[in-house]
């Protein structure tokens, strides 16, 4: 049987998790952070090392304008942190764990209508002791006696070194919740000194773990840490790719009749014969919105993430130019192919196809930049409009 339009609205619960290394106010790693949620259909996405402090507002941040974004800052500090991306469409609520245990980086939400609470959390070695992480792990866990529990996040314990006391200790906490480590790859790679170190230190601990799909780590790397993913057999709504809008319909027909109308189709012959400037004021200005609202009728578009609502006139142009070389890039292309020729690099076609794909290429990252920059424009002057501090934005 065909699955119908809802069984395909909804998938398994699909969580994933990273230590960014801090760069949320940069655009180049956001745009990364959401093509891994869109390639990998991420609900809930683990984030570690924001790396912000107070004064950098949420709404700056280049995030999927499908999720939400819960984090903690490090106080009085610009370094570590955690965040949890959050597909809007999840029903959750936040949990609240009393304690006076300093220097715990942690996120608590509980699905509603179910019975899963999941944790992002960061432990750093510099930050947070073992001691105060399992001290901590202790409260949490007696407060969710008998729900399932998943924490996700970097423990900066290595998973593959059975033999340290900090492993012993975590895994027989562990084991006094039946909790079990899932992540069984390689997370981290990085040199010290003259040495490659490879280590398994992000992990997603469990006491539901029967009910596990899979547990990966991915190829996509930010920083030096790789991605993990683990999948629940739990039926959540998809996060949308793409964000409804409803628009104002400005085709080139409509702008063609809005102004006929203006222009021949409409009498001013009374408004021209009053003496009353006010009269006449309201009247043209309530003649030109009944005829906007009746040309220009509501049209809901899909949103795409890079979408710009406010496109300079120089992106426009280098929009354009870059559909016109890609077009001639192809076309060269083809005729290559067409050839047989096996891109020798030497004959006329060869040449001709490599110097239309250096200027596709060359105009392609032009557009990316002046792309970037009118995007960074634009959430600067709505910031302004909001009365947000901007300072911190790149």
């Amino acid at each position: 049987m065909a699955p119908t339009t809802e069984d395909q609205n909804y998938h398994n619960l699909t969580i994933g998790h990273c230590n960014i290394q801090g760069g949320l106010i940069n655009l180049g790693k956001t745009t990364q952070l959401t093509e891994l949620i869109n390639n990998h259909n991420l609900d809930i996405f683990s984030l570690n090392e924001l790396n912000l402090n107070d004064t950098i507002h949420t709404s700056t941040l280049n995030i999927p304008s499908s999720f939400n974004l819960l984090r903690i800052d490090r106080p009085n500090s610009s370094r570590g942190g955690c965040g949890m991306m959050i597909n809007k469409k999840l029903s959750y609520t936040e949990l609240q764990f009393s304690h006076d245990i300093p220097n715990i980086e942690a996120l608590w939400v509980k699905l509603k209508g179910s019975n899963l609470n999941i944790c992002s959390f960061y432990r750093s070695n510099k930050y947070c002791t073992v001691e105060n992480f399992i001290d901590y792990m202790h409260i949490c866990m007696r407060q969710l006696s008998g729900k399932k529990v998943v924490w996700i996040g970097d423990v900066n314990i290595d998973q593959n070194n059975i033999n340290s006391s900090q492993y012993k200790k975590l895994d027989m906490t562990l084991k006094s919740y039946n909790l079990v480590q899932t992540v069984q790859g390689i997370t981290r790679m990085a040199k010290v000194g003259n040495k490659f170190t490879q280590t398994t230190i992000d992990v997603v601990f469990t006491n539901c773990y029967s009910e596990f799909v899979n547990c990966s780590v991915l190829d996509e790397k930010i920083g030096d840490h790789q991605a993990i993913k683990c999948e629940i057999s739990y039926k959540v709504p998809k996060a949308p790719k793409y964000e409804k809008v409803v628009i104002r319909n400005h085709c080139k027909n409509n702008v063609k009749q809005f102004l006929a109308f203006l222009g021949e189709g409409s009498d001013y012959s009374r408004l021209l014969e009053s003496n009353n400037v006010e009269a006449v004021t309201t009247g043209l200005c309530e003649h030109i919105e009944d005829a906007y609202y009746k040309y220009f009728p509501l049209k809901t578009i899909q949103r795409r993430e890079n979408f710009i609502d406010k496109p300079s006139a120089e992106l426009l142009d280098a929009i354009k130019g870059t559909g016109k070389l890609y077009k001639k890039f192809k076309k060269l292309k083809d005729e290559v192919l067409k050839s047989g020729c096996n891109h020798c690099s030497t004959c006329g076609k060869c040449l001709k196809f490599e110097k239309a794909w250096g200027n596709y290429k060359s105009k392609r990252n032009l557009r990316t930049k002046i792309s970037r920059t009118c995007r960074r424009q634009n959430i600067i002057e709505d910031l302004k409009k909001k009365k947000v501090p901007t300072a911190t934005l790149r």
